[in-house]
């Protein structure tokens, strides 16, 4: 069992390791991605530092946050942006892909609000949530949404899972580092990154946009 988990864990780290080295390079803006992940590096401190103080993850180090894993976010903003542009042809030929940005979006922000019951009250999580909400509704648009939502959810799929296997990191329903609960944390963990990501992306192309109107005044 062990061996076998070992190859798994193998197969899976070598598998991310390749898709990021495939498709950063692709389309690359220096002063965008600086963008993207400088928001992102931002953003990530404020989510680790609300789900690890407020005990709905642990870091295998007890840190709140763990400053090694802030960078992930930066870099993840630029995979999931490059993932997403390869996606953003192929779903805007995709028929019911309205129907399904406002489904995935839904069932992603329900799934952090069922996942941060014993913290609703408390400020904090009053804020997250706000972000993911205003992540969603904000300038909505599904033939950019969709793709980075999809996109999010399977590059974070791949990124939890191997974290939560691995002992890194564990959510609180975790019994502990283990099962039952792991399938439920890494549920939550693909639908609060994504969000948090796609409002990070929102937030450069606004930056974007407000710098290029100077430029022409």
């Amino acid at each position: 069992t062990r061996r076998w988990k070992l190859v798994f864990e193998v197969l899976l780290f070598g598998a991310i390791i390749n898709h990021t080295m495939r498709v950063v390079p692709l389309g690359g803006d220096p002063r965008r991605d600086f963008l993207r992940a400088g928001i992102g590096l931002a953003a990530g401190w404020l989510a680790e530092a609300w789900g690890t103080r407020l005990g709905l993850w642990r870091y295998y180090t007890a840190e709140a946050p763990p400053l090694w894993i802030v960078p992930a976010w930066a870099l993840g903003a630029v995979v999931v942006r490059r993932t997403a542009d390869r996606w953003e042809a192929g779903l805007a030929a995709w028929g019911p892909r309205r129907a399904a940005h406002a489904a995935v979006g839904l069932a992603m922000f329900a799934v952090v609000v069922a996942f941060s019951p014993r913290t609703l009250s408390h400020p904090a999580t009053l804020a997250m949530l706000a972000a993911c909400a205003a992540a969603l509704l904000w300038h909505a648009n599904t033939e950019r949404d969709l793709p980075v939502l999809l996109a999010g959810g399977v590059c974070v799929l791949f990124a939890d899972t191997w974290g939560t296997t691995n002992n890194c990191w564990r959510y609180w329903l975790q019994r502990p580092y283990g099962t039952p609960g792991l399938a439920a944390g890494v549920l939550f963990g693909l639908s609060f990154d994504t969000l948090v990501v796609l409002g990070c992306l929102k937030l450069a192309e606004a930056a974007e946009g407000l710098r290029g109107q100077g430029q022409r005044s």
